[in-house]
Parts: structure tokens; sequence; C-alpha cells
């Protein structure tokens, strides 16, 4: 975890894990279909819109990562590396939060 992480806002760092979160279902749902009798996966209608649903909340999500007020406060150096350092924020974001309240 990088010293950046803890000067993360909170809410960001939710967004980041809500993000992480919908992309792990996505990924889940996308590659354990159960497969037809011609090696082709059959998912259900609900099956179907849950996929939707997903990537309409990750493309909801990264909207708001992405639009977060806290990068305009950074500097433009910065910034680039910020954002590498926000993606590497995961399970471990409650441990970069505690960082940052102390």
């Amino acid at each position: 975890m990088s010293s950046d992480s803890a000067s993360f806002p909170e809410d960001l760092l939710d967004l980041q894990q809500q993000l992480h979160q919908a992309q792990a279902d996505f990924h889940a749902l996308a590659t354990s279909p159960p497969w037809g009798a011609e090696s082709t996966p059959v998912f259900t209608e609900e099956e179907v819109d849950q996929v939707e649903e997903l990537w309409e909340r990750i493309r909801e999500l990264t909207m708001a990562v992405n639009e977060h007020p806290y990068w305009t406060a950074t500097g433009d150096g910065r910034v680039n590396n910020a954002r590498r350092g926000l993606r590497v924020v995961r399970d471990g974001s409650d441990d970069a939060r505690g960082a940052g309240a102390a």
C-alpha cells in the first residue's frame, strides 16, 4: 500500500472498492456460465439482466471515480501516479482509510 493511499478521500476509496466489486461480480458471472450441448455458453434471461445491470453499474462507478473532485485538486503532475495508486487499493482500502485518519 503506498503512502498516497492515505491521502485519498474516504468516499473515493469507497467508490473504487465498489467498482472493484462490480468488476469481480461481472467477471464471475461472465466466466462461469452453464455450457450448452455445443460448448457454447447458455445464459438464462435473469443472467442476461444481471450482466446488463453490472455493466451499467461499472459504467456509473467508473464515471464517479473519474469525475471525483479529488482529481481536480491534485496537481497535474501527480494525477497519473495518484490514479495508479487508487487502482491498487482493493481489499486493503480499510487500512488506507485508517492510515489517513491517524
